[in-house]
């Protein structure tokens, strides 16, 4: 579904991003790790047309969506959730408001509109008067709920996911997770998540991208990255988050929670 091929970036002759090369299949989830600077953002930022590529392309079902010739912001059939959920809501507006922004282009009636935001409420577990409420109103683990609410409504194949969880508690992390691995099983849909913690990763992801200074020290499935790292990079990255205690005890997705 997503190609991602020789994918580089330069700029003022610095090497941001070097032959970045990988793919994601319906119902598959990514997550791309690495210490700070790796060249997490960055590559998901070149992946949605935010920077443009010096070499390589990104194909979505075989179509080229950005390259050196084209860049187009945005990708069909995505959607995003950032870290901060209150800051990616309008304090000004109302919740059924900011999800309705993911259909404005579309042809939907006003009484389907007003159905599918309900849906997408009920979709995320918010119960359904949240939709009149403000960003101030609610908790932030309700609002980054309404973040998910807002990029499923629209109904996307693709999901991206920068740091989501990070600014949660432990608990509502646990939620949040449980929520979105239902969500992606529910829908088939992909996800490419950012992220530093090698716990969830290790516990929902198929395949780990492992960034360092923007190149690729690994791409596998998760489960061949965590039984044994190829790149001494990824070695000393496992090594220092067992010893950080940061990585909890191993989970296999057999034992996986639904």
């Amino acid at each position: 579904m997503l190609e991602v091929n020789n994918l580089s970036l330069q700029m003022q002759n610095q090497n941001l991003l070097e032959d970045i090369n990988f793919t994601l299949n319906r119902g598959e989830t990514l997550c791309i790790i690495g210490e700070s600077g790796s060249g997490k953002t960055t590559l998901l930022r070149s992946l949605l047309g935010l920077m443009p590529l010096s070499l390589g392309s990104v194909r979505l079902n075989g179509q080229v969506y950005q390259s050196p010739e084209k860049t187009q912001t945005g990708l069909p059939s995505t959607q995003m959730v950032m870290q901060d959920p209150i800051a990616a809501l309008n304090p000004r507006q109302k919740i059924k408001l900011s999800i309705a922004e993911s259909l404005y282009r579309s042809s939907l009636k006003a009484s389907e509109l007003d159905q599918a935001i309900k849906q997408a409420l009920k979709d995320v577990e918010l119960p359904e008067e949240i939709e009149n409420r403000y960003p101030s109103q609610i908790s932030l683990g309700q609002a980054q709920r309404v973040c998910i609410a807002r990029a499923i409504v629209a109904k996307p194949d693709i999901l991206f996911f920068d740091e989501p969880l990070s600014a949660l508690d432990a608990i509502i992390q646990k939620q949040i997770a449980h929520l979105l691995d239902r969500l992606k099983k529910q829908n088939e849909l992909s996800y490419i998540f950012i992220t530093h913690d090698l716990g969830f990763a290790r516990h929902y992801a198929d395949k780990i991208l492992l960034l360092n200074h923007g190149k690729v020290e690994e791409y596998q499935d998760v489960s061949l990255f965590f039984k044994g790292p190829e790149s001494a990079y990824g070695q000393e990255l496992l090594k220092a988050a067992y010893i950080l205690g940061s990585l909890p005890q191993k989970k296999t997705k057999e034992n996986r929670a639904a």
